[in-house]
């Protein structure tokens, strides 16, 4: 057994874990600190697995950046953006979406043989992850934060908006 298992088990458990959780929450504050959680875990295990490039980026880029964004937009909204009781027809509704993503991604582990190991030439420098990210995927990157400027923009929008001006 490899020195790495049981670290990498416990990392995996604390990401699914925190993923349910965050699921689950109902006030949108908890479900920002269980997304934090999981970054940190998902972080975790990238360093189990000896991609430290990968482990620092996400702790900076998702867990430093991103997560706190969130949490700061889900602290504008009103009463922290909690949620009305759900309904039964939608807990019934998201546990058949739920087993309709499960059962396949199952059948398709249980019948996966072993992983294959990737070149031993490939390039995972710095130089060569930002090549890649700063290159066909541009766009994609650029997208995103002005995808997170739309997100403030809205959760601004919600804050200031009036009680007055609900009820019309």
């Amino acid at each position: 057994m490899n020195d790495r298992v049981v670290p990498l088990l416990i990392t995996c458990g604390v990401a699914l874990l925190s993923g349910a959780g965050m699921v689950m929450a109902r006030r949108l504050v908890r479900c920002a600190c269980l997304l934090l959680v999981h970054s940190l875990a998902i972080a975790a295990t990238y360093w189990c697995m000896t991609a430290e490039f990968l482990a620092i980026a996400q702790v900076v880029v998702y867990t430093g950046a991103i997560v706190v964004l969130f949490l700061f937009v889900v602290l504008l909204l009103p009463e922290g953006g909690s949620e009305p009781r759900t309904t039964t027809g939608r807990t019934l509704l998201a546990l058949i979406g739920a087993g309709a993503l499960l059962v396949p991604l199952a059948a398709i582990a249980a019948g996966s043989t072993e992983p294959t190991r990737a070149g031993a030439t490939a390039d995972m420098s710095v130089a060569a992850v930002a090549r890649v990210l700063f290159g066909p995927l541009l766009v994609p990157f650029e997208l995103t934060a002005l995808l997170l400027l739309i997100a403030i923009v809205g959760a601004v929008t919600l804050w200031r908006r009036s009680p007055a001006q609900e009820r019309r």
